[in-house]
């Protein structure tokens, strides 16, 4: 058998190995979606993404002979530990063929250099940010293809994470939702009489001042997940970046914040699923992958509730209830058949309940995982 060696990438050449090896070991998988190439290289420049302004990372390929056989990401989260006062690291893009000693070599390499910086943990998977990529990897749900900005995995990935030594730090959860059929009696009248009963209205966010409404929603956001696990607050250089890739493709019927006697106390914003698009464009917007774009963008049916939150002192006001309602109502109206709610964490017991109230269900599980340095 040829040698298995891991390598750090260095180079041009080893970045484009990287960024196809996926493509290599889903190429039978009809749910897999390749992400846009202009989009991971700027997830991969230090020079471009805010996030190396307070975190480093190092890539890893895995050879065997020639052949690229695997990768990984170990990752140090500055703003992280300080927020957390933890001493955690991370590993992101695990991609690896069936073959657990691929895998523990893969993911002994990424501890090693985690330890280097005198970290006592590793959780993973977890990208450079939440927003990059829904953390985890895929337990349940293999057959349906990735939403926006979620992850997908083969079918044997937690089994060689869990055979290096890992074990379940927490799930994720994903709700389907049928949109092509009129909102359940219950959420209807539940929004009917909060509206009554309590002076809450909502509206959308405001295209001539999408900055202004944007620094509200984030205010709100920082606020509202504050305690969640996991949470790290962005920074404002993650944030501009955010506000401004969501400006290309937010829909302003669907991004909708509330308020109370005047005041922003919750939002939510859902996006088009545009993987339903980049499924057919092989991760190329050009030179013709944007003419690809634009015919399947008009044909998207699908949404992600992408983010929601509502102000600590405001919940257990049916605020969240009315936004979940007028998602839904507005999402009729803009014709789309079907949804996804995500990422949600197993803890989190009201939007599990919300869930349950607008009729939807459980899909799609990821298992994030841990384990002492």
């Amino acid at each position: 058998m040829e040698t298995l060696e891991i390598k750090p990438v260095k180079t041009g050449a080893d970045l484009r190995k990287f960024f196809n090896l996926p493509g290599k070991l889903y190429k039978d998988d009809p749910a897999y979606v390749e992400p846009l190439r202009m989009d991971l290289k700027k997830m991969f420049n230090k020079k471009k993404d805010p996030f190396y302004k307070h975190g480093d990372a190092q890539s890893y390929l895995a050879y065997r002979g020639k052949k690229v056989v695997g990768s990984i990401v170990a990752i140090e989260n500055t703003a992280y530990n300080e927020y957390q006062k933890s001493k955690t690291g991370f590993f992101a893009s695990f991609e690896c063929i069936d073959d657990p000693g691929v895998a523990g070599k893969l993911l002994k390499t990424a501890e090693s250099w985690l330890k280097e910086r005198r970290l006592t943990q590793v959780i993973g998977p977890l990208s450079f940010s939440t927003e990059n990529i829904s953390p985890g990897i895929l337990i349940k749900g293999f057959e349906y293809p990735p939403y926006l900005l979620t992850a997908h995995a083969l079918p044997y990935y937690a089994a060689l994470v869990e055979g290096a030594g890992y074990k379940k730090a927490m799930d994720t959860v994903s709700f389907s939702l049928t949109l092509d059929q009129p909102v359940g009696k219950r959420m209807a009248m539940l929004a009917e009489r909060v509206q009554k009963t309590r002076n809450i209205t909502i509206r959308q966010v405001d295209p001539k001042n999408y900055y202004r409404d944007a620094k509200i929603i984030t205010d709100i956001y920082k606020l509202a997940w504050a305690d969640n696990w996991g949470f790290v607050p962005p920074s404002e250089e993650e944030l501009k970046d955010i506000v401004k890739n969501m400006k290309q493709i937010y829909l302003k019927e669907l991004a909708l914040i509330a308020e109370i006697d005047g005041e922003p106390v919750g939002f939510t914003i859902t996006l088009p699923n545009i993987n339903e698009a980049l499924i057919h464009m092989n991760g190329r917007l050009f030179p013709f992958g944007i003419f690809k774009l634009l015919y399947w963008y008009k044909k998207i049916k699908g949404l992600r509730l992408w983010g929601m939150g509502v102000k600590p002192e405001y919940r257990r006001k049916g605020v969240d209830a009315l936004l979940y309602y007028r998602t839904m109502v507005e999402s009729q109206k803009l014709n789309f058949t079907k949804g996804e709610l995500s990422w949600v964490l197993e803890t989190n017991v009201p939007i599990i309940r919300a869930a349950g109230l607008i009729e939807s269900e459980e899909y799609k599980r990821y298992r994030i995982y841990s384990k002492d340095l």
